[in-house]
C-alpha cells in the first residue's frame, strides 16, 4: 500500500512507516528562514557523463542489493536556455524510478523536473520567483505553489551535479534550501552541507580519494563520498529511521567520466 512519497534532494523513495504524517504543504519554515544561503559554484566543472549505480540496503552489517539506477548528464536547450538534463532510471526493490531534472548550464538553477516512482509522479516547473509543482498518486492529486529562491536543491542528480561544482576543501560549507516533497504537498526547508572528513574509499568502480560530505536537513540527512579528482559522487549513504535504522547505500558501478582516475591507476609522482 502506497503510504507516503518523499521526495528531498538526496532520496527519491517510498518510506513504508504505516500510518506516516505529511507535512503539510503551506508550513511556513523556508518562507520566513533567515540563514544565509550561498552555494557558490563553478558550473562549468560539470561536464556530460553517463554512470551507472548500485543500491543496497544495509542491516547489521548485512548489505542486500535492492537494484541499478543508470545516471546520465547531456547538454540541450529548454525553451532558449542552454542547459543540462539530469536523467536517472532504474530500479529500487520491486519499483520502476525515474526523473529528469533540468538546470541551467551556466548556474545549475533548476528549470524543470519530472520524476516518477510506480504509481506516484511528479512534475515541477520553475521560474525566477516561484515553482510550480503537480504531483499524482493513488491518494489523489496535489497542486502547489511555492516562492522559488536561487538556493533550490532537486532530485538526487541535483545535488550530485552540486558536488561536482562547489568548492571542497577540509573546512567546506555552505546551506541551501532543498524541494520536499509528500502527501500533504511541497515545502523548501533549509539544508547544510559540509565536508566532514576524508577518506580512501573502494567501490566496484575502484578505489578513490574522497571528500566525506554531509547533507543535512530537519528530515533526513546522507552522507556522500565525494572524490577529490572530478568532484563524483561515488558513494551515499542514508539512514532510514523508518526501516529500523537500516541503511541505503549507492555505489558507483562504471563511469566514463574522463576526470575520474582510481587511484590505483595513477602513476607515482
Amino acid at each position: 500500500m502506497w503510504q507516503r512519497l518523499l521526495v528531498v534532494a538526496f532520496m527519491f523513495t517510498l518510506a513504508s512507516r504505516a500510518g506516516a504524517q505529511a507535512a503539510p504543504a503551506t508550513a511556513p519554515a523556508a518562507v520566513h528562514d533567515t540563514t544565509v544561503h550561498r552555494l557558490t559554484l563553478d558550473a562549468t566543472k560539470l561536464q556530460p557523463v553517463q554512470s551507472a549505480y548500485r543500491l543496497l540496503m544495509v542491516r547489521d552489517t548485512v548489505s542486500t542489493p535492492i537494484g541499478e539506477q543508470q545516471f546520465g548528464i547531456t547538454t540541450m536547450d529548454y525553451a532558449g536556455t542552454p542547459a543540462f538534463m539530469l536523467a536517472r532510471v532504474g530500479t529500487q526493490g520491486v519499483t520502476s524510478i525515474s526523473d529528469s531534472l533540468v538546470v541551467r548550464r551556466d548556474d545549475l538553477r533548476p528549470l524543470h523536473w519530472i520524476a516518477s516512482q510506480g504509481v506516484a509522479h511528479v512534475a515541477v516547473e520553475f521560474t525566477p520567483d516561484s515553482i510550480y509543482d503537480a504531483m499524482t498518486s493513488p491518494l489523489g492529486k496535489q497542486n502547489v505553489v511555492l516562492p522559488n529562491r536561487g538556493d533550490v536543491l532537486v532530485s538526487t542528480m541535483g545535488v550530485d551535479a552540486i558536488m561536482a561544482a562547489v568548492p571542497l576543501a577540509a573546512s567546506w560549507r555552505d546551506s541551501a534550501s532543498v524541494l520536499l516533497l509528500d502527501s500533504g504537498g511541497a515545502v523548501l526547508t533549509p539544508v547544510t552541507l559540509a565536508v566532514e572528513g576524508e577518506e580512501h574509499v573502494t567501490v566496484p568502480a575502484g578505489d578513490f580519494d574522497c571528500w566525506i560530505v554531509g547533507v543535512e536537513t530537519e528530515r533526513a540527512s546522507e552522507r556522500l563520498w565525494v572524490t577529490k579528482q572530478g568532484q563524483i559522487v561515488v558513494r551515499a549513504e542514508q539512514l532510514l529511521p523508518e526501516l529500523d535504522a537500516a541503511v541505503l547505500s549507492r555505489v558507483l558501478i562504471r563511469t566514463d567520466s574522463p576526470l575520474l582516475v582510481p587511484a590505483s591507476a595513477r602513476l607515482p609522482q
